[in-house]
């Protein structure tokens, strides 16, 4: 049976994949193990820069300030934390699942509460203010170490959250400028720190170093067995194996392992992971007596390795979920034609409608008027009838036929306001017409009314 692991792997082109070992269902390669592809997320906007996984939970902050989590149980994304304002260079989860610490560029050390993700700590100026660049929490939970720009070491005690003690690296001309590969061993006993020749192995009970040992190349990362053994991923391929058994100037043991730098390395359930720059994945089966790496899978992602993380299927009785797909939850939107943006919701309007009751109704008003307008025709002298029709003639100018009957109503309309022409040398003025609009139906019937009187 394969091992009951996922390798979590963050990219640089964004992607946060998962690969599984399985069977191979090919005749003539029955029994041996395959890398296979189980999911491929690009929730970030940036390069993945650190990947945590502990339990069932899986962390990735990149280079967009951001950080995402999944639960692994369900297999779908839960929460995402704008905490930084910085790229986000180191995760890591607490042993007891109780907290994520994260450090960023912009120089905070934050730590979240795991199940409400609320923020519970943040340190402004963790290192001076300058970017936090690495994070290794006790297997107990209560202390933790950190590295950032200005080279000095912290130690946290986690309990009170506050800086317990400091050490400074710019004296150790063996870690040169940037220190690497902080690393808590399985039991909390000894941590590591690289230079660029070196590894050095401190004592946690003397705070010093207990062991040096000179590398052949420029040490990239480093995972531990356990309390005495440790596996060390050199940039020019190698994996270099160190025991604290063996005496001090023991020089450590090379295994080859890849053609391009290992760039990232994890170990779990007596399988080891390894990453080169390359993007070439190989799973190791680990002999402790031997000290020895047997390959049992490889496979080649195409991209660009940065952080690395394994997870154990046995921890949460999860079931092996081979090609299934992270579910990103997203909230609908509003569905625009295609070639066109979404725009916002316009002002609401009001319509109106007109139905032939309302027709008939105004038909039977107007022919109320009609008759009244004959009998007054009758009682008052033709001047009277004018001007009264005047007053109901619509504001709309009429079809050119009517314009000569319009023309004489328009002068008595203009006579109030040429009463002072003759101040004005006798030069009238007029007021502008207004411009014709289109007849309405309105219009057009009394305009044939008139015509048959």
């Amino acid at each position: 049976m394969p091992p009951d692991i996922e390798i979590i792997v963050g990219t640089y082109e964004e992607y946060l994949l998962g690969y599984q070992l399985i069977e191979s269902s090919d005749d003539g390669d029955a029994g041996k193990l395959q890398l296979k592809q189980t999911f491929a997320d690009r929730s970030h906007a940036g390069s993945i820069k650190s990947v945590a996984v502990q339990g069932p939970w899986v962390a990735s902050g990149g280079s967009d300030d951001r950080i995402f989590v999944y639960d692994m149980r369900t297999r779908k994304q839960c929460q995402i934390l704008l905490s930084h304002t910085g790229t986000v260079n180191t995760l890591q989860f607490s042993p007891d699942l109780t907290h994520l610490l994260s450090g960023s560029t912009d120089g905070h050390m934050i730590a979240t509460r795991i199940g409400s993700w609320t923020r519970e700590g943040d340190w402004k100026k963790a290192h001076a203010g300058q970017a936090v660049t690495h994070i290794s929490i006790h297997p107990s939970s209560k202390l933790a170490l950190s590295l950032g720009g200005d080279q000095v070491l912290n130690t946290w005690n986690l309990v009170k959250g506050r800086v317990a003690y400091k050490t400074n690296l710019k004296s150790k001309t063996t870690l040169g400028s940037q220190p690497d590969c902080l690393s808590w061993s399985t039991q909390g006993e000894h941590f590591t720190l690289s230079g660029p020749l070196n590894l050095e192995i401190w004592d946690i009970k003397s705070a010093h170093v207990m062991r040096r040992i000179k590398m052949p190349a420029k040490p990239i990362c480093v995972t531990w067995l356990d309390g005495n053994e440790c596996l060390t991923g050199l940039e020019n391929g190698s994996i270099a194996w160190v025991s604290l058994k063996d005496e001090d100037d023991t020089p450590p043991n090379i295994i080859p392992a890849h053609e391009a730098r290992v760039k990232v390395i994890a170990y779990l359930n007596e399988s080891l992971a390894t990453v080169s720059s390359a993007g070439e994945i190989k799973v190791w089966k680990v002999d402790k007596e031997t000290r020895k790496l047997e390959e049992i899978a490889s496979t080649n992602m195409d991209c660009r390795p940065t952080g690395l993380g394994l997870l154990d299927f046995s921890q949460f009785g999860n079931v092996r979920p081979v090609e299934q797909r992270i579910k990103v939850e997203k909230k609908p939107k509003a569905k625009s034609e295609p070639g066109q943006s979404a725009k916002p919701a316009g002002s609401r309007g009001f319509v109106t409608i007109e139905y032939e009751q309302d027709e008939k109704l105004e038909d039977e008003k107007e022919d109320d008027e009609e008759e009244e307008e004959k009998k007054e025709a009758v009682t008052t002298p033709k001047t009277k009838q004018k001007k009264k029709q005047a007053k109901k003639a619509p504001q709309e100018p009429e079809e050119s036929s009517e314009e000569s009957n319009s023309s004489e109503e328009e002068s008595e309309d203009f006579s109030d306001s040429d009463s002072d022409g003759s101040s004005d040398g006798g030069h009238r003025k007029r007021k502008p017409r207004k411009r014709k609009q289109p007849p309405t139906p309105a219009s057009k019937r009394k305009v044939k009314q008139q015509k048959k009187k």
